[in-house]
């Protein structure tokens, strides 16, 4: 069986020396215990070498104790070969050399599993934690002083991580004063709310801001999560200026189009003209004045920012 080193053991040209050398020692003290009719005490010493290459080599270190269980066996049977009850007692021990190999090699085999899912875990956490487009800040619950951020945050705010670290959240990231907390004081929950993050320019983000209440190593922690809505705002804010001079070019027209009806039906009241058109008139009047409210609605709805559609501008576009 070809023996490889895969890349990813750390320290491997290490381990091999200090195997090698163990190895070397083992098979000097074999020799020599048995030429003097020594037995029992040495071979406690291959456990040493073989927990050592099972746990840092899995499968390839039960290779390595079969081997050296041979050269045992080998070594046993040349110094006492007509002793059946030695070669006996050998071939126990050397069952046990294996059985012990075997159990530490899969012992190794599942802590190295283990120690790779975290590994993964945590390469997959600091990918997200690093490149996500969110700003993420962590924040110790008891004392509001912030823990960490992710890179998004740092570019938001201006604020290094280290920078930001042990400092206190109130009026450095947040505005809201100290002891009225909207999650810890205030009993608040904020789930996709719509805040303000403070920058080191004295600026003001607006945000959509969430906050979890979690454990982390014993501690309750806030994770805020932070999105920018500032384009939001500003196509917002673009879409109210331009409805509020449609609403003004339409006005004027349809102010004039009124008054003109209004003018026209006074001079024709009393007058050879059939009632129906004098109705008809007053109708388009009303109308008129309608399409005018509901403009009035819109101003005043844009004024006050309301997202809703006035009621009587909905029922107007029922028509």
């Amino acid at each position: 069986m070809d023996f490889t080193v895969p890349k990813n053991w750390p320290g491997t040209p290490i381990k091999l020396v200090l195997l090698s050398i163990l190895t070397l020692f083992i098979a000097y003290l074999t020799i020599f215990c048995l030429s003097n009719n020594i037995q029992i005490v040495f071979t406690h010493i291959y456990y040493v070498p073989i927990i050592l290459a099972a746990y840092w080599f899995e499968r390839k270190g039960v290779v390595y104790t079969l081997l050296l269980s041979a050269f045992y066996l080998g070594a046993e049977y040349m110094f006492n070969p007509s002793d059946m009850a030695v070669i006996t007692a050998a071939g126990a021990r050397v069952i046990v050399f294996i059985g012990i190999a075997c159990v530490i090699a899969i012992l190794s085999g599942i802590i190295n599993r283990e120690h790779e899912q975290v590994a993964e875990s945590e390469t997959r956490f600091r990918g997200i934690w690093e490149n996500i487009h969110a700003s993420i800040i962590l924040v110790n619950a008891e004392t509001h002083t912030i823990i960490s951020a992710n890179p998004e945050a740092e570019k938001k705010t201006g604020f290094s991580e280290k920078e930001m670290n042990g400092h206190l959240c109130h009026t450095y990231i947040c505005p809201a004063e100290q002891g009225k907390c909207p999650i810890s004081d205030l009993g608040m929950k904020l789930d996709c709310a719509e805040r303000v993050l403070l920058t080191r320019d004295g600026k003001k983000i607006p945000v959509l801001k969430t906050v979890t209440d979690m454990q982390i190593s014993g501690k309750r922690c806030f994770i805020e999560s932070y999105i920018d809505i500032t384009p939001i705002r500003d196509a917002e804010n673009t879409l109210i200026a331009y409805i509020r001079e449609a609403t003004l070019r339409i006005r004027n027209p349809v102010e004039l189009v009124r008054d003109n009806l209004h003018e026209i039906r006074d001079d024709i009241t009393g007058q050879t003209v059939q009632p129906a058109h004098v109705a008809a008139l007053a109708i388009q009047e009303r109308n008129m004045d309608d399409i005018l409210k509901n403009l009035q609605e819109l101003e005043r709805a844009i004024a006050e920012k309301k997202t809703e559609i006035p009621d009587a501008l909905r029922e107007y576009m029922k028509r």
